[in-house]
């Protein structure tokens, strides 16, 4: 495998095979499906001073743009690509052929897709995913560069196609979303971005992985670039941007394209079709029947039970779909991690119904009874912490709160996700700066940006709609308060501390609500529930 060396070059000294690509001269070579790309030097990336400027034209703090490669130059050899993405047809013959797991979304039409799918380009798979298919086709998963260099070229401009937003895109805007029917759409049928190279289809079809990697959180992280059917924000559909995931994550909007060092001969790629396909029609009319189903009621749990944490609330006022909590996901205890999202210490549930669930953990200092209550339209979480020695104990808990299911509401753009500043205005969680080296995920506001002394954590996030909030909060007596989000879940942590005497217990108490209306209401009912 060609790997990319980092140079010190002026981009005056830029390969003019690859510079003139946009000015009308000779299209690349082509075979099978693969478009060379000359050897050569390249600018890739986004330096500070570029991520400020698009902090201030996108709405954005800079340090959203944290996950771009820093602005540098690579030389890189002759390499092919993909001209559009893996298809759905190209994947099942390899899942056929090799017995690897199927999409995470085949499996809701019995381990196939509807027939009209065949040509749209594979999600559902993740990164561990793409590479063992490139494995099997003979080819290999692009580097982070050449990804960049395919489709922007050696000097890529902000968007492959020029400055301006949305340019030639067709951007897809659904009434409805949902993960049973990816909105991607047949490869090369146009409007998905296509580069001076003739690389196509990498904006607005499916977030492709690529082969970097980087450990993390004790696990292997795996970067993505490009923008989905999903994406709506301009910073997503750059061609810089990117960002990294656990490298086994899967999700109903991440593909990928193969690449193949430039002197190797571009294998044809073999495909197949549904055996006993479903129409799409058939399919829609199915998944509309369950989303109209039992609307009415109020949250419904479902607790994992034994050492598990983790409860699943489905919501009937939104389709029936569910939210998952892991209550809680870490456990200080005078500033000690006492349980993180590794460690479950000794516990035993003692109620699991749909309206209630409880349990209790104990550690040697102490015990926490933990108690859910499904209700109209919103779960109460209470935690009781029981001091078990004769020194004053600070308790504080963050509990994961995970829209990932709620398509509606999942926003890993972070573009309709709002923390309730100290002031009680509304601000937009991504014009506030991430904390930490966080590749994207855990972020949130350093210092005091949503003002000093807050009363309140509340995090929520408006439906793509508008018609909706699903919010977490806490409130009350309770200090410390904090906010984080995950922008590839939309996991919403809303955190405080309490304050537990010798040998007494205490108790701190979050509300996780599933609205009708605005923002507004949301406000209104922080005040009645936390008076």
């Amino acid at each position: 495998m060609n790997r990319p060396t980092i140079v010190l070059l002026g981009v005056a000294t830029l390969s003019a095979a690859v510079l003139t690509a946009g000015r009308g001269l000779p299209a690349a070579e082509e075979e099978n499906g693969m478009v060379l790309i000359p050897a050569g030097r390249a600018v890739v990336g986004t330096s500070d001073a570029e991520r400020k400027q698009l902090a201030a034209r996108f709405d954005c703090h800079p340090t959203w743009l944290n996950d771009d490669q820093p602005r540098h130059e690579v030389s890189l050899e002759a390499f092919w690509i993909d001209r559009h993405p893996v298809t759905n047809a190209q994947y099942l013959a390899f899942v056929e052929a090799s017995g690897h797991a199927r999409p995470s979304w085949w499996g809701r039409w019995g381990g196939t897709f509807p027939a009209e799918y065949a040509a749209h380009p594979v999600v559902g798979v993740s990164g561990t995913d793409a590479a063992a298919f490139a494995k099997w086709a003979g080819k290999r998963l692009p580097s982070g560069e050449e990804w960049q260099v395919g489709v922007g070229g050696a000097k890529p401009p902000l968007f492959a196609w020029g400055d301006a937003w949305p340019g030639p895109l067709k951007i897809r805007r659904d009434a409805r979303i949902s993960w049973d029917f990816p909105g991607t759409r047949p490869v090369g049928s146009g409007g998905c971005g296509r580069s001076t190279a003739g690389v196509e289809d990498f904006a607005g079809q499916a977030l492709e992985w690529v082969a970097d990697v980087l450990p993390h959180h004790g696990v292997q992280f795996q970067r993505m670039q490009g923008a989905s059917w999903f994406h709506e924000d301009p910073l997503s559909f750059r061609v810089a941007a990117g960002c990294y995931a656990y490298e086994g994550w899967r999700s109903a909007f991440t593909g990928f394209r193969c690449t193949l060092d430039g002197e190797r001969k571009p294998p044809q790629v073999a495909s197949s079709q549904p055996k006993q396909p479903i129409s799409l029609q058939a399919a829609r009319a199915a998944v509309k029947a369950v989303e109209q189903e039992g609307r009415a009621g109020p949250p419904v749990l479902a607790a994992s039970g034994g050492t598990s944490r983790h409860l699943s609330i489905r919501v009937p006022r939104f389709g029936g779909l569910s939210v998952d909590l892991s209550a809680p996901e870490t456990i200080l205890w005078n500033g000690e991690g006492v349980m993180t999202w590794r460690h479950t210490p000794d516990m035993t549930w003692t109620k699991r119904t749909g309206e209630r669930a409880s349990y209790e953990m104990r550690f040697p200092d102490l015990r926490v009874r933990a108690q859910f209550t499904a209700r109209g339209d919103l779960v109460e979480q209470r935690f009781t912490a029981v001091n078990l020695t004769q020194n004053p104990g600070s308790f504080r808990t963050s509990s994961c709160f995970n829209l990932q299911g709620q398509p509606m509401f999942y926003d890993c753009e972070q573009l309709r996700t709002y923390v309730l500043s100290a002031a009680g205005q509304f601000l937009p969680m991504r014009r506030l700066s991430r904390g930490g080296n966080c590749v994207h995920w855990i972020t949130g506001p350093g210092g005091e940006e949503w003002g000093k002394n807050p009363r309140w954590a509340l995090l929520a996030v408006v439906s793509r709609d508008g018609r909706g909030v699903i919010a977490a909060g806490r409130a009350g007596r309770e200090s410390g308060f904090s906010v984080a989000t995950n922008a590839l879940f939309t996991c919403l942590h809303a955190d405080s501390t309490i304050q537990v005497p010798p040998g007494q217990e205490a108790a701190s108490r979050q509300v996780f609500w599933f609205l009708d209306g605005s923002l507004d209401e949301l406000r209104k009912r922080l005040n009645q529930e936390f008076k």
